[in-house]
């Protein structure tokens, strides 16, 4: 290939690669860190925002009337419902196992909703391929076992960001509903 036949190619070759290799994925695997990060701040933020939302919603006085009552409380209760689905957004994904998902699409490399598509070690294959290497020309294990942590974590940022765009969309949903509830109680009580 391209690349390899500029390197003397030695007993170290294999070292060399290797370490080349592992050093790409370790600054993918740092740039999806980076991408995790933000959206943990992002997560943390809008939760935030709707527990105080939520603290003073539960301080306005209920109307008597039964229906303004059972009203206010299903709203209330959607509003616990969407604080608790941004709450897992917190919770980690620790399990290891991969499932298959790719669909023979053009892949990104370094973009973290390419990579969650994936399994490690087609993850690895498609790297490997973009760098005009071979396999057996590499100490795998160690590129499998850092693709797998990187596949891993885009699987969790892919899942923060989601969580995030949901949230977004249900605050949306329960904003027109309160409106709708609190413009019936001025106008029609």
């Amino acid at each position: 290939s391209r690349f390899t036949n500029s390197l003397v190619y030695d007993g170290g070759i294999c070292k060399r690669l290797t370490k080349l290799i592992y050093g790409v994925l370790q600054d993918i695997f740092k740039n999806i860190w980076e991408q995790q990060k933000y959206s943990e701040v992002k997560n943390g933020i809008i939760l935030t925002l709707n527990i105080a939302i939520l603290t003073i919603l539960t301080r306005i006085p209920i109307n008597e009337d039964f229906i303004c009552k059972v009203t206010f409380f299903i709203l209330i209760a959607l509003f616990f419902i969407h604080i608790f689905l941004i709450l897992q957004s917190f919770f980690p994904k620790n399990k290891n196992k991969e499932n298959i998902k790719w669909t023979n699409d053009e892949i990104n490399i370094f973009f973290f909703g390419d990579i969650q598509k994936l399994n490690s070690t087609k993850y690895l294959d498609i790297v490997l391929d973009k760098y005009n290497i071979k396999k057996n020309d590499l100490s795998i294990k160690i590129l499998l076992d850092l693709s797998n942590q990187i596949v891993k974590l885009s699987e969790i940022v892919e899942y923060k960001y989601t969580s995030f765009k949901n949230s977004i969309y249900r605050m949306c949903g329960l904003t027109i509903l309160f409106s709708l509830y609190f413009t019936y109680l001025f106008f029609w009580n």
